[in-house]
């Protein structure tokens, strides 16, 4: 069924884009040839892929399981493809690493400088993401391993595996100058100021339409105040520096910021807003033989524990 690998990669062009017009211009292919792909590959997984709408197509749950593990067929043939390459010019890799914003200011750092001791040769490419994104690009076959975020114990592919590593504590935050750190701060106080949201842009970006963390709590304020707080800036996880520009309040993961030089941020002494969950890391299941993205995980699990790295 997953034989042809060009026919998979057209299959997917379609899939992203929605329309078999725009998939054929794309690809540089008349739109008849790649209508008898999608046929040709319906008639191999005995089943429809695409249902057919007026404004284009759209993967049936039969396509989005094909789809789904396409990908990962094709992740698995490139990095094959790739080590063998790499091992031929004497090169050696590179490792995608995806984190939250507190993950990747306090636990990265320290585990890229005891990585790169052991494997100078990798090339690292970082990206600071949700959750729901770094699984999505997990399952998309654009990252290797996503380090952070809620646990939420949602069943996963079997090429993604799930590590738990510690328990960890949202909270309010604010800059260590806030107003509100001065003193006792009530719903009304808490309403009075503006918010940044870290979480939906990127929740968006990953298909994820579930209220963000920030979004529960407004809602809890309003409840309690009858008022709406009148600025909600909507960021990228990435921009913590927006909490140093003024008067916002935010809510972040509490158990790293104490790891962080220099960090100006501190939780609220207030516990409104608190909540507690897992966390660890998602990666993409691979062969044992392949020990550097292992070696990674257990380098990170190190720093966060605070346990010598016996490497």
């Amino acid at each position: 069924m997953f034989e042809k690998r060009k026919d998979l990669q057209k299959f997917l062009v379609v899939a992203e884009t929605g329309t078999i017009l725009a998939a054929a211009d794309k690809l540089s292919m008349t739109q008849p040839a790649l209508s008898r792909t999608i046929t040709r590959l319906e008639e191999q997984f005995k089943g429809q892929l695409f249902e057919r709408l007026p404004t284009g197509v759209r993967l049936t749950q039969l396509g989005d399981m094909v789809a789904q593990q396409s990908r990962h067929i094709l992740h698995e043939i490139k990095q094959a493809e790739d080590e063998i390459n790499l091992a031929v010019s004497g090169r050696i890799g590179t490792l995608r690493v995806s984190a939250g914003p507190m993950w990747m200011k306090a636990v990265l750092p320290a585990a890229i400088d005891r990585f790169r001791s052991i494997y100078p040769g990798i090339e690292l490419r970082l990206q600071t993401t949700t959750y729901p994104e770094g699984l999505w690009l997990l399952l998309n076959g654009t990252g290797d391993i996503h380090c952070g975020g809620i646990d939420t114990r949602e069943p996963l592919p079997q090429f993604v595996t799930r590590e738990h590593i510690l328990d960890m504590t949202w909270g309010i935050v604010a800059h260590k100058d806030h107003p509100l750190h001065t003193g006792y701060s009530t719903f009304e106080d808490l309403a009075d100021y503006p918010w940044i949201d870290f979480d939906t842009v990127m929740q968006a970006r990953a298909g994820n339409s579930r209220p963000s963390l920030t979004d529960n709590i407004l809602d809890r304020l309003y409840r309690q105040t009858n008022k709406r707080v009148e600025t909600v800036v909507r960021a990228n996880s990435a921009d913590l520096s927006l909490m140093e520009t003024g008067a916002f309040l935010s809510v972040l993961s509490l158990n790293f910021m104490e790891k962080v030089p220099g960090f100006s941020l501190k939780p609220l002494p207030l516990q409104f807003g608190r909540s507690h969950y897992r966390t660890g890391v998602l990666s993409r299941r691979a062969p044992v033989s392949i020990s550097p993205s292992r070696h990674f995980i257990l380098i990170v699990r190190d720093v966060v524990l605070d346990a010598p790295s016996g490497m």
